[in-house]
C-alpha cells in the first residue's frame, strides 16, 4: 500500500514535469489566477473554489459511510473510493484559498477567534458529548487540541497553526523577492513529508495535523495573492494539455481505486493543483446559477464543514441503501450532508439579515 502511495505521488510529478516542458516547448503563456478585487469585493471564483472543496470533502466521508455498512459489496465501495479518490484535492484547496487573503492587519486574531476558533469550540464541545459516551476532560482537550471530535476536524487545529506561523513570519513571506525560492523549499519540505521521511520524527498523534504535509499549498496561496493580473488569454493550447491531462489522471484514479483499492493520502502534491487550475479555466463556462450556488457554499464552508460530521453521524444510524439502494442512496445522501447545513446556513444569514434591518434601519 505504501509503496503503490508513493509511486502515485512520483508519477504526479514526472506528469507534471511533461506538462511544464509541453508550456516551454509550445511556448503557451500561462500565469497564476490572480485574486482581482472586484466592484463588489474579492474575486468570487475562489470561493466557488471552496464551494467544490466542500462538496469534495462530503464525497469524501461518504465513502466511509458506504464502506462501514457494506464493506463487502466491493462494485460499490470501489466506485464511491473512486469518487473519493477525485475529491482529494479538497483540503489542499482549502489551504490555497485560506492562504490567498490571509493579510497581517489590526484585528487579525480576534477575526479568527470570532469567525473560527468559537464554531469550532460549540461544534467539538456538542460533538464530543453526542457522539461519545464517556467524558473526560483529558480526552476532550486532546480531541480538541488534534481535531479529533469528528474526522474532519483535524483541518482547524491545522489551519489555525498555518495562521500561527504566517502571523510569526509574514515579513518573510510577504516579500515578493523570497515567494519563488520559499516556494521551492516548501515543495520539497511537502514531498519530503509526503514520501514519509519524517514520520519517526514527529509524534505520531500529529502525522494527521503536520504543517509539513500541507506547507507548499499554503505558500503557493500566498504566492498567487502576491501575483500581478495579466491580461493574456491562455492560448488554446492550454486547454488541450487540460484535457489531455484530465484524462490521464481519470484512467489513473480509475486503475488505482478500481484495482488497487487504494486510499489516497489529501495532500499529494501534483493532482490537487492540476485541479485547481482546470476548475480555474472552466469556471467562466458554468451557468450563472450553478456558479451562485456553490459560491454560497463556498462563503459558507466554514459552517457548512462544522455542520456536516453531526449529520453523517446521525446517519449511521441507517444503511444508505434504505434510501433507494446503492445509486439512489449515495445521490440521497449527499443531498443530505451539502443540503442540511446549507439550509441551516440560508436561515442564519436570513435571520442576521433580519436582525441588522431591525436594528439599524437605513437612515432617510
Amino acid at each position: 500500500m505504501e509503496k503503490t502511495i508513493m509511486e502515485w505521488e512520483l508519477l504526479g510529478i514526472i506528469l507534471a514535469g511533461f506538462g511544464a516542458l509541453y508550456l516551454w516547448a509550445f511556448r503557451i503563456p500561462y500565469s497564476l489566477p490572480h485574486p482581482i478585487a472586484t466592484p463588489v469585493g474579492r474575486e468570487n471564483r475562489f470561493d466557488i473554489l471552496r464551494g467544490f472543496a466542500m462538496i469534495g470533502i462530503v464525497i469524501i466521508h461518504i465513502h466511509s459511510y458506504f464502506q462501514f455498512f457494506h464493506p463487502a459489496d466491493t462494485s460499490v465501495i470501489r466506485t464511491t473510493l473512486f469518487l473519493s479518490n477525485l475529491s482529494r484535492f479538497s483540503v489542499p484547496l482549502f489551504i490555497i484559498t485560506s492562504a490567498i487573503f490571509l493579510r497581517k492587519k489590526e484585528g487579525y486574531w480576534t477575526s479568527k477567534f470570532k469567525n473560527l476558533l468559537i464554531p469550532y469550540t460549540i461544534a467539538s464541545v456538542v460533538g464530543y458529548f453526542i457522539k461519545y459516551n464517556h467524558y473526560t476532560v483529558l480526552e476532550f482537550l486532546q480531541f480538541y487540541l488534534l481535531g479529533k471530535v469528528f474526522a474532519p476536524f483535524y483541518f482547524v487545529p491545522l489551519l489555525i497553526q498555518f495562521y500561527i506561523f504566517y502571523y510569526i513570519f509574514e515579513r518573510i513571506l510577504m516579500n515578493s523577492k523570497y515567494s519563488n525560492s520559499l516556494l521551492l523549499i516548501s515543495f520539497l519540505i511537502n514531498l519530503s513529508s509526503n514520501l514519509g521521511f519524517f514520520d519517526n520524527l514527529i509524534a505520531k498523534d500529529y502525522h494527521s495535523i503536520s504543517i509539513l504535509n500541507y506547507i507548499f499549498f499554503f505558500l503557493l496561496g500566498i504566492r498567487i495573492g502576491l501575483s500581478k493580473e495579466e491580461k493574456n488569454k491562455p492560448a488554446a493550447n492550454i486547454f488541450v494539455l487540460l484535457g489531455t491531462f484530465s484524462l490521464i489522471i481519470l484512467f489513473l484514479l480509475i486503475c488505482f481505486s478500481g484495482i488497487y483499492g487504494v486510499d489516497f493520502k489529501n495532500h499529494h502534491l501534483v493532482y490537487p493543483i492540476f485541479f485547481f487550475l482546470f476548475i480555474w479555466e472552466i469556471l467562466p463556462k458554468l451557468s450563472q446559477k450553478v456558479s451562485n450556488w456553490i459560491c454560497f457554499i463556498g462563503t459558507n464552508s466554514l459552517f457548512i464543514f462544522l455542520l456536516h460530521p453531526f449529520v453523517i453521524h446521525m446517519m449511521h444510524s441507517f444503511d444508505p441503501y434504505s434510501f433507494g439502494g446503492p445509486i439512489l442512496g449515495y445521490i440521497v445522501t449527499l443531498i443530505l450532508n451539502v443540503g442540511i447545513p446549507t439550509a441551516i446556513a440560508v436561515i442564519v444569514q436570513k435571520g442576521k439579515s433580519l436582525y441588522q434591518s431591525h436594528h439599524f434601519p437605513e437612515q432617510q
